[in-house]
């Protein structure tokens, strides 16, 4: 008899942990279980959800949505956004139907020309080399005049202190 230590034995992994080697029979029988299980879990919690309605007047809706007949206009006015919401959508679909119509391989968009710093300088009052000059710069203070014109520009060179 062999007494060098304990044998390992090689075990097949259970079919539930491995539901591709089940068969369709098992899977559906597996699933048919699962919801019977489920069922019998929520049929658990009806005393509790029946508090809960009771206490939030639950039977009152029941009285006037059932019993009185409300759900026919809860179901008028559902119809009534359904149509509307109908609507709404089959007019973006036309639109967008004419607009794919109309402008089908025709490419209208096209990009804003870059500004010049002739431009920039023009439209601030300022020296067109003087923009170019800032436009490379990573940190500038300016300062304005009482009328909002730019009435210094200081380029600044050394990193900001954050004091802590």
């Amino acid at each position: 008899m062999d007494q060098s230590g304990p044998r390992h034995i090689a075990l097949k992994s259970p079919l539930i942990e491995r539901p591709d080697l089940q068969s369709p029979r098992q899977r559906k029988l597996y699933g048919a279980l699962t919801l019977v299980f489920w069922a019998f879990w929520v049929y658990l919690w009806v005393p509790l959800l029946a508090l809960l309605a009771w206490s939030l007047g639950v039977q009152q809706a029941f009285k006037y949505m059932v019993v009185l007949g409300g759900y026919h206009d809860v179901i008028r006015v559902i119809g009534m956004y359904s149509l509307i919401v109908l609507l709404l959508g089959g007019g973006l679909v036309v639109w967008a139907a004419y607009n794919i119509f109309r402008f089908r391989g025709v490419e209208r968009r096209t990009g804003s020309l870059p500004v010049t710093p002739a431009q920039i300088g023009r439209d601030f009052g300022q020296d067109p080399r003087s923009v170019a000059l800032w436009q490379g710069e990573k940190r500038l203070c300016i300062s304005h005049d009482a009328k909002g014109r730019i009435a210094q520009v200081e380029i600044l060179t050394t990193a900001p202190t954050i004091a802590a």
